[in-house]
């Protein structure tokens, strides 16, 4: 079956057809003069701009998204250390990450999805479409995606920046960027470390990337290539009964995009990518200060690891995909689409898929071995079709998914809008999303957490409606949402037994309502702009007879406002508040049930810029998370967040 998938694979690859104007596309959100493709979506699209992500005081693309609607972020450790993104009351691994309309998910786990060979302030904008988009991306968009569009400016511009804090903290980025209007590359490149707030959280991380274009009269192509590399003590992070662990992370990931305008009315797309990640937990972190391997046992000053933990686990995932796509306009108001996706998935391990007869070495890490395997292929097709005729839009689709491992699976999904105005829209849509089991889920087995190979994928059914406004001086996004799970992959304990089991729970209904309201007062103003945003979600069903450590632990209520704008001089400001209230409980470090308290959020930056509009500009800064100290701080149960931290730093920017 692997064999005829592939050749399929390939076959439709290079010859047939795909076809979407989706979220992939990446021009479909924000680009364009009028907005046309934002203002004629027919489902709830919320967009993070370039000014609002610069103007943040954001130290992380979890930063940046902690305070989006709909986006339920969970930190074991502050900077991206290690960061879950959800939305709409779904787990981790039901959001889509895309780089550029190219997925970046990792098959072994969803707490890798973050782990992005790029840094923030490279970032164009950042697309989030919440609510089931299987139809349009394929599966893990079970509950929303979110797209992360990289800047492709011309001309020759750089800008180098150091920054400083509490906690040693320090580090530096640089941008280099060369070219013109037709073509261009751009080099960044990012190193940030700290020391920790508490035991074992010190942080270690390096990015650098290279990104090119080229354009022509009818055609676009641009290219990513990255690496990324982590390393962090992780306190807690899966366990209170073994605290002292450790995590490693290297990562690779390179993508081309390729759009030819065939004729007016027909758009022909290419995209093919390749994603390796490297991942060492240590349950037990070994070096100096903690466990040292003596005679075949990790030893501290204090304390032995129990005998069954003979090493550390490691873990390389391989991915690799391409897509082509073609869009063809019929009399005008009349859009059809057909397309293919092809992706292979693979994982060696020391934990994870089945035994192989030989062991494979493990660079770098000499007692270190390979001794499991598994891979899986997907294939994906799809047709739709969009009728769009003055203030009414319909479109409607299905995909086709077939995996060597889970069999077939059909995706329906359509979305009707009217525009009574230029500004204003209702819309409305039912969308069926799923996912497949990742890699850990199938095969964990290690300090008290059970995996399972019997496990199936996971489907829901959603609807939504909404209005949207797009005035100049305000916006408004909102939407309602109802949605059916079924089969949810969960992590669950049962009353009396310690150990965690990856299971398929029978089904969990979740709706919820978000509303984005953004004004506009002008410019060099004490109040240039205010942000309130509020989502709500819940769910009918009481709590299981069993722990759920994921599906009923979501966020209920969360409510941002933000406001920036101009103190006086060239002195500039951007606070941020958020109030989160979480549904569910947690295990504490004595074993007993707690309820998580409610959180305040808060952030500040300042900036005073010198030079501004010349060829070489001055940027000041000083920014502080949690101004206001609250502690505790838990993301996820139990895992303390930092409180107070203050940074500062200069940018300079030069053409």
């Amino acid at each position: 079956m692997k064999h005829l998938l592939c050749s399929i694979a390939i076959t439709l690859v290079g010859t047939s057809v795909l076809a979407q104007e989706n979220l992939r596309s990446v021009e479909v959100i924000g680009v364009d003069e009028n907005n046309k493709h934002y203002r004629e979506s027919p489902r709830q699209v919320i967009v993070i701009e370039r000014a609002d992500i610069e103007s943040s005081g954001a130290q992380s693309i979890t930063e940046i998204l902690e305070y989006a609607i709909g986006v339920d972020v969970r930190q074991r450790g502050p900077m991206d250390a290690q960061t879950d993104i959800s939305m709409r009351g779904g787990t981790f691994d039901q959001t889509l990450i895309l780089i550029d309309g190219v997925r970046a998910n990792d098959p072994q786990t969803g707490h890798h999805n973050m782990n992005l060979p790029i840094h923030y302030r490279q970032i164009e904008r950042i697309e989030i479409i919440p609510g089931g988009a299987s139809r349009l991306l394929g599966q893990g968009a079970m509950t929303g995606a979110i797209n992360i569009i990289t800047k492709k400016d011309p001309g020759n511009r750089g800008s180098l920046e150091s920054f400083f804090g509490q906690n040693g903290l320090f580090g530096g980025r640089i941008y280099q960027q060369f070219g013109g209007e037709n073509y261009g590359f751009a080099v960044n490149a990012q190193h940030i470390q700290h020391t920790g707030f508490m035991n074992n959280t010190d942080f270690t991380s390096s990015t650098i990337n290279l990104t090119g274009y080229q354009k022509g009269s009818n055609h676009e192509l641009n290219a990513l290539v990255g690496l990324t590399s982590r390393a962090f003590g992780a306190q807690n992070f899966y366990s209170f009964a073994f605290p002292e662990q450790f995590e490693a992370i290297r990562g690779l990931q390179a993508h081309v995009n390729f759009r030819r305008n065939i004729d007016k009315n027909t758009v022909f797309e290419a995209r093919a990518y390749a994603r390796q990640h490297h991942d060492r937990f240590e349950l037990f972190r070994e070096g100096i200060g903690h466990y040292q391997f003596q005679n075949g046992l990790f030893i501290s000053d204090t304390d032995t690891a129990p005998s069954w933990y003979g090493d550390h686990n490691y873990h390389r995932s391989r991915v690799a995909g391409a897509e082509t796509t073609l869009r063809k306009t019929f009399a005008k108001y009349h859009t059809v689409s057909v397309g293919v996706d092809y992706r292979y998935e693979s994982i060696l391990s020391n934990a994870l898929g089945e035994p192989m007869e030989d062991e494979i070495s493990v660079r770098h890490h000499p007692r270190g071995a390979y001794t499991r395997f598994a891979d899986r292929h997907n294939l994906a097709a799809h047709t739709e079709y969009r009728f769009s005729m003055h203030r009414f839009t319909f479109q409607g689709g299905v995909l086709f998914n077939e995996n060597t491992d889970f069999g077939s699976a059909i995706m329906p999904g359509a979305e009707m809008s009217y525009a009574f105005s230029k500004n204003n829209m209702i819309f409305g849509g039912y969308n069926r999303g799923f996912r497949m089991p990742t890699y850990t889920d199938l095969y964990y087995a290690v300090g008290g957490a059970q995996g399972s190979i019997d496990l199936q994928p996971e489907y829901s059914d959603q609807v939504e409606v909404g209005y949207r406004h797009l005035g100049k001086k305000y916006t408004i996004n909102s939407a309602v949402f109802y949605r059916e799970g079924r089969d949810l992959i969960d992590w669950v304990r049962f009353p009396g037994d310690d150990i965690v089991y990856a299971t398929n729970i029978q089904a969990l209904n979740i709706y919820g309502i978000e509303t984005d309201f953004r004004w506009r007062f002008g410019t060099a103003q004490p109040v240039e702009q205010m942000l309130i945003s509020y989502s709500y979600q819940d769910s009918p069903e009481e709590d299981f007879a069993f722990e759920s450590v994921y599906a009923l632990d979501f966020l209920r209520n969360k409510l941002n406002i933000g406001l920036q704008g101009l103190l006086f001089g060239d002195l500039r400001y951007n606070a941020r508040v958020s109030w989160q209230d979480r549904r569910g409980e947690f295990s504490n470090i004595n074993g007993e049930l707690q309820s998580y308290p409610h959180i305040w959020m808060s952030a500040l930056r300042l900036s005073y810029e010198r030079g501004k509009g010349s060829s070489t500009a001055i940027d000041y800064y000083v920014e502080a998370s949690n101004l206001f100290n609250q502690q505790p701080v838990f993301d996820r149960g139990g895992i303390v967040l930092p409180g107070l931290w203050v940074r500062g730093g200069v940018i300079v920017s030069f053409e």
